[in-house]
């Protein structure tokens, strides 16, 4: 079913019901549905809807207009439906028919293979029954109610198209062949993936200097996969390398939950992805809670932590207060219907789990959940020595996990860099952007001295191609306060560089990759690298050239100099 769900406020009664009709139809397996195609390119008006494409591997392609009334005439060569007094002049049939065959024209002008398919099309009337006749359409063409209730859906759909198929080659169609048992599933996925980028896409609006104000991002194929896998389980693990599109399918699944009436807890690890997040799901709040971890265990809990709060108060005493005053208060106005967890990597420990348990209803082993992470190479806070799979296989038993393998924010250069030198086992299936031909620049130091003048000098190089302060932020494996960044001394960068917490609009943020996990800009500068070697300075320093949507900068130590040689080579 593509979209997986339908929204009630976007579609009849009479739609939903043939909507869950198809989805949970065991005969309909195999089958690809589309509802509500938007068509750009109508062959007699300006645009136009179909309700539902039905594509039937070896039978065809079917159209249907899904009229949900309870009272229908045809008065004056006009269509009336329910109580509305605005006539339709066009008629159930004839939309039903100018529809299919501009999708037809449509899919066979962008592959000329699909041209013995057959496409036909069918009216259904799901709440009312219909016997008349007319030359204008086929009796066969109508699944009324009578039909609709006596029979699988299914099956109706395809005696539709047996007949159509029998009707063609009694008119001796010229391009048709009966022998032919067309579309095959190959080409299913074909008219699917043609017809699909016509009516489902997300926008994200990203400011890129003087060069790009804004882009749209497509969902890709394996996204809306992903969304379907969402769909088909209640509990279920998201993992993938940076830049495959976690972030936004956990969106897209607050969303949905929202959408379904669900009550959802939107939680991530670090602060600057949270304030990010916070913000992409503002609007749909208060069915939606978005925090950090450890800002809802301080909400929960109802105190504030110390003014130096030590490791263990993050790690051990909240966690505690917090589940404590779960179970004093029985928990139902801190209790969700769905839990939605990005950089999980991060947020499943030992510690943290009593905690989560208790804010789902029906807890981790039988709630409704989804996690988003990348467990090979992204948990660079040292928070467990117990492997996640253990963690959760212990409270949850065996989970469906859905492995994203397209890098859909990297340019390819990119890409290839942050895998040779980060060192992964795993690789990116494929790169989806571009080739923007610019190279990553990888720039050496002897001392201090020499990265504060090359900083300055790539920043001033950059300010001269475009970039501008909301493009740039620099990243460093050290704080703020003993980063390179900080030490800057020159006008006038010493005034525009600042601490990403403090940053204001017209300022270059730093801060530290811990800091800066799950997130990304137009240009990254990463400093102080004085080793790739080993799986913390590797996994540190994947996760900060990954951030990188168009240009990436590397400032490292002489002594690092044979490592990235090596790991290039």
């Amino acid at each position: 079913m593509i979209p997986s769900t339908i929204h009630r406020e976007r579609a009849s009664v009479g739609e939903r019901e043939v909507f869950h009709r198809l989805k949970d139809d065991p005969a309909t397996d195999g089958w690809i549905v589309l509802h509500s195609l938007d068509i750009a390119d109508h062959v007699k008006r300006v645009s136009g809807e179909a309700d539902f494409v039905v594509i039937i591997p070896r039978q065809g392609v079917l159209c249907l207009e899904v009229k949900g009334c309870s009272r229908l005439r045809r008065e004056g060569g006009s269509w009336y439906y329910g109580s509305d007094p605005v006539a339709d002049n066009r008629g159930p049939f004839r939309q039903a028919t100018e529809a299919m065959h501009s999708i037809r024209k449509q899919l066979v002008q962008a592959d000329p293979g699909l041209l013995r398919v057959v496409f036909w099309s069918a009216v259904v009337f799901p709440f009312v029954p219909f016997n008349a006749t007319s030359g204008e359409w086929h009796g066969w063409q109508v699944v009324d109610r009578q039909l609709f209730t006596a029979r699988p859906l299914s099956a109706a759909l395809q005696a539709i198209l047996e007949r159509a198929r029998a009707h063609l080659s009694n008119t001796m169609s010229a391009w048709f062949d009966p022998g032919l048992a067309l579309p095959t599933p190959e080409q299913c996925e074909k008219i699917a993936a043609l017809l699909r980028p016509s009516f489902e896409f997300i926008e994200s609006s990203k400011t890129r200097g003087d060069r790009l104000e804004q882009e749209l991002k497509h969902y890709t194929a394996e996204q809306y996969l992903a969304l379907d896998a969402l769909e088909s389980n209640r509990r279920i693990v998201f993992t993938g390398l940076a830049g495959t599109g976690k972030t936004l399918i956990a969106i897209e699944a607050a969303r949905r939950g929202r959408a379904a009436g669900r009550h959802v807890l939107f939680l991530c690890f670090n602060r600057l992805l949270g304030r990010w997040l916070e913000s992409q799901t503002a609007a749909l709040q208060p069915e939606v809670v978005t925090r950090t971890l450890h800002r809802h265990m301080l909400a929960v809990a109802g105190v504030t932590p110390p003014a130096t709060p030590q490791d263990s108060f993050w790690e051990d005493e909240l966690p505690l207060i917090a589940l404590e005053k779960l179970v004093e208060d029985g928990g139902e106005a801190n209790v969700f219907d769905e839990l939605i967890i990005d950089e999980a990597q991060d947020v499943i420990r030992i510690s943290y789990l009593d905690f989560l348990d208790l804010s789902v209803r029906g807890g981790v082993a039988s709630g409704r959940w989804r996690l988003f992470g990348d467990f090979e190479k992204q948990n660079i806070y040292g928070t467990s020595s117990v492997p996640f799979e253990e963690i959760l296989r212990e409270r949850a038993g065996d989970v469906p996990i859905y492995t994203l393998q397209v890098n859909c924010r990297n340019p390819p250069r990119i890409a290839e860099t942050a895998q040779l030198l980060g060192g992964l086992e795993s690789r990116y299936a494929k790169v989806l952007r571009p080739d923007n031909r610019l190279e990553p620049k990888i720039s050496y130091y002897k001392d201090e001295a020499g990265q504060q003048a090359l900083l300055v000098s790539t920043l001033e190089e950059l300010w001269r191609d475009g970039y501008r302060a909301l493009d740039v932020v620099i990243l460093s494996t050290r704080s703020d306060a003993a980063c390179a960044a900080a030490k800057v001394n020159v006008s006038p960068w010493r005034e525009r560089l600042r601490p990403a917490h403090t940053a204001g609009s017209g300022h270059i943020p730093y801060c530290s990759v811990y800091a800066f996990k799950g997130m990304e800009a137009p240009a990254i500068f990463v400093t102080d690298i004085n080793t790739i070697s080993g799986p913390a300075a590797s996994s540190l320093f994947y996760v900060a050239t990954t951030r990188a949507v168009d240009k990436l900068v590397i400032l490292a130590h002489d002594a690092a100099r044979s490592d990235v040689i090596a790991a290039l080579s």
